[in-house]
């Protein structure tokens, strides 16, 4: 062991390694180019540190095409009994002397904070609390009046509507989401709803049932394809039970369903629903990203947050002032101040100048590069490489009111997914363009949550995928006539609806846009192809010194639970980058 113990820590390089390594989670995977990025060391010495650390078997290496991926090899007992506690150890040793270093009042701040976050949506926050837990003076600035981005809730007159998020996931024991509520202790601070099943399947011809137990979805879903009963169950248990996906890298998703399934319905199904929940057709989207959404937000779904989907932002803006941190409310960051390829900090609308060691955007990384930055500051090559880059699609989102309850209508306690025929994908791309859709998501929060309130109404919400128009395509006629063909459709599940309607509100593209910056109002960031997932280019570190990207734009792939691991890692290169 000490001749082991020699050879693994001779050079600076693999020393960094194994740490970054270490404070990922024990499925981490990533590239050497990636590792050569993250640490901060070329890729010539990244790769070799690599060579020699799979050699002495302290990570593991898969090969898939062309690609090199690496991974800690927890079977290794110099990994478990000594690397692993060693580096933790040292953390916290790091945590505790900033905290000492943060209370000590002799020491003259160099910068206002030691930290900037621009934007309180949730992988701003979380990343704010880790931050601000670790002992940094970290400064939040959003905006908006409230915390939350996407993932908040609104009021209009007697009515309380989710904007965006539906339900949360990620929840079971070990679950990403459910690691970091408990590490930020606010998992005391939330209750949960969650209904069986979580989501319900309508067609024309069927309805299917996604439960907790895999088992009666798997059954679920056997009843009506009875042809594909092994490969079903084959399917179901790859994606809950796996822990990586990266044997399927180099594919998408439809390559992925075309191994399992011949069914072309079946297959339509589960494209329909990844389309709604990643705004990117399976023909496109990467197999991995597709199956990482599925195991989270299907398999452990449907979590919804006792008062409101706002209830998660505000607890954890309250955790990030209880931890030391500081957050300014319409506060609209208008410049990312740039010395010498390193960010020093913000300007703020008012003119305010704010400095820092760190600046950290969670916000649109087009709106951060190209309106934050000035156009001196970023290399003409990286210019087209985003331009080229692919969003996913934007939603178009209708909010009705209704006044009385429809108890009759079990459905309404899970979340739906409509659609009125078996189209294929292709098609109902072609759909989206045209604002013709015919498949949409319903969800109706106050049957799941009686604390909203709103004496005896309902608000409902239906969701669906669209393109970015210009503003003027928008006008009154055509958000009423879309509106109407979506309320229409949503008649399947709830007859009479448009006859009751009390309220009615719509966002466009241009609406998430205004109100989060997200580019094109697309709904989940980047588009998780094939080509970009992955792409070292679109990581939390920037070409830029001490300035970091975080959320569904840093290329993690998107929903609570991904932004949230994002926001943790955000954290985490910044906390070991001080080391």
């Amino acid at each position: 062991m000490p001749n082991s113990l020699d050879k693994i820590l001779n050079s600076g390089t693999k020393i960094k390694i194994v740490r970054f390594f270490v404070f990922h989670e024990a499925d981490y995977r990533c590239t050497g180019r990636q590792v050569a990025r993250m640490v901060k060391v070329s890729a010539p010495a990244a790769h070799a540190g690599l060579k020699e650390l799979a050699k002495e078997q302290i990570l593991k290496l898969e090969v898939i095409g062309k690609q090199h991926i690496y991974h800690l090899n927890y079977d290794n007992r110099l990994v478990k009994d000594i690397l692993i506690p060693s580096f933790k150890k040292e953390l916290a040793i790091k945590e505790e002397d900033s905290r000492l270093i943060a209370n000590d009042k002799t020491i003259a701040p160099k910068n206002d904070y030691d930290a900037i976050i621009i934007g309180a949506g949730i992988s701003g926050l979380v990343c704010g609390c880790y931050l601000a837990k670790a002992g940094l003076k970290t400064l939040i600035v959003e905006k908006n009046v409230y915390p939350g981005g996407y993932c908040c809730s609104f009021k209009r007159g007697k009515y309380k509507f989710d904007a965006c998020v539906h339900a949360l996931s990620s929840l079971r024991s070990g679950g990403l989401l459910n690691k970091f509520f408990k590490e930020l202790g606010i998992t005391e601070r939330i209750n949960f709803n969650r209904h069986d099943p979580t989501d319900i399947i309508i067609t024309p011809d069927f309805k299917i049932n996604i439960s907790q137990d895999i088992n009666k979805t798997i059954s679920s879903f056997q009843k009506v394809f009875p042809n594909e009963k092994s490969s079903l169950e084959r399917f179901f248990k790859y994606l809950y039970f796996s822990k990586s996906f990266f044997e399927h890298r180099s594919k998408n998703f439809d390559e992925l369903l075309n191994i399992y399934f011949s069914d072309a319905k079946l297959k339509n199904i589960f494209s329909t629903i990844i389309f709604l929940i990643a705004g990117c057709p399976t023909y496109k989207i990467s197999a991995v990203v597709a199956c990482l959404l599925y195991k989270e937000f299907v398999c452990d779904g449907g979590y919804y947050p006792v008062g409101g989907i706002q209830t998660v932002p505000d607890t954890l803006k309250q955790r990030f002032k209880e931890y030391g941190g500081q957050i300014i409310f319409d506060a609209e960051a208008k410049k990312i101040i740039i010395e010498n390829n390193t960010a020093m900090g913000i300007v703020l609308k008012n003119k305010t100048k704010i400095s820092s060691e760190y600046v950290i955007s969670a916000s649109d990384f087009q709106q951060t590069m190209f309106n934050l930055i000035d156009a001196s500051d970023i290399q003409l090559k990286r210019i087209e490489k985003i331009r080229s880059l692919e969003e996913s699609s934007p939603g178009f989102i209708v909010y009705i009111g209704i006044k009385g309850k429809r108890p009759e209508i079990t459905e309404l306690k899970s979340n739906i997914y409509l659609m009125t025929n078996h189209d294929s994908i292709n098609a109902k791309y072609s759909q989206v363009k045209n604002c013709t859709n015919d498949f949409i998501g319903i969800h109706v929060p106050s049957v799941w949550d009686k604390t909203l309130n709103m004496e005896g109404r309902m608000s409902i919400c239906l969701a669906t995928n669209t393109d970015f128009h210009e503003e003027k395509f928008w006008n009154k006629e055509k958000r009423k006539e879309f509106a109407d063909r979506l309320i229409k459709l949503a008649e399947i599940a709830i007859p009479n609806l448009s006859k009751e309607i009390d309220l009615c509100l719509t966002a466009t593209p241009n609406t998430l846009n205004k109100w989060t910056r997200n580019h094109n109002g697309s709904a989940y960031g980047w588009a998780g192809t094939v080509e970009q997932f992955g792409n070292p280019e679109l990581s939390q570190k920037t070409w830029i010194k001490n300035l970091f990207i975080t959320g569904h734009w840093s290329n993690q792939s998107s929903g609570v639970s991904f932004v949230s691991n994002c926001g943790y890692d955000t954290a985490d290169l910044i906390l070991h980058n001080k080391i």
